[in-house]
């Protein structure tokens, strides 16, 4: 069965200097991307940044990303 991975944008408001929950997960079924897409020849700001699951086939339930994260802000389901 398929996790299902909610992170709410709401409290997880700068993880491209958070990473907490990127670097602990084993399988690396988290991922950091932009809400604005590619820009050309501009450097992305900071608060643009967003955090999604993008591998729900390697997540093994270790809720290791849950418990790390100090704004509360993933949750997973299976």
């Amino acid at each position: 069965m398929l996790a299902t991975i909610t992170v709410d944008d709401e409290k997880c408001n700068d993880p491209l200097s958070c990473r907490k929950c990127l670097l602990i997960c084993p399988t690396h079924v988290l991922g950091l991307g932009t809400d604005v897409g590619p820009q050309k020849f501009r450097e992305t700001d900071p608060n643009h940044f967003i955090l999604r699951g993008v591998r729900f086939e390697k997540c093994t339930g270790c809720m290791d990303c849950v418990e790390v994260c100090p704004q509360n802000a993933i949750q997973v389901s299976f």
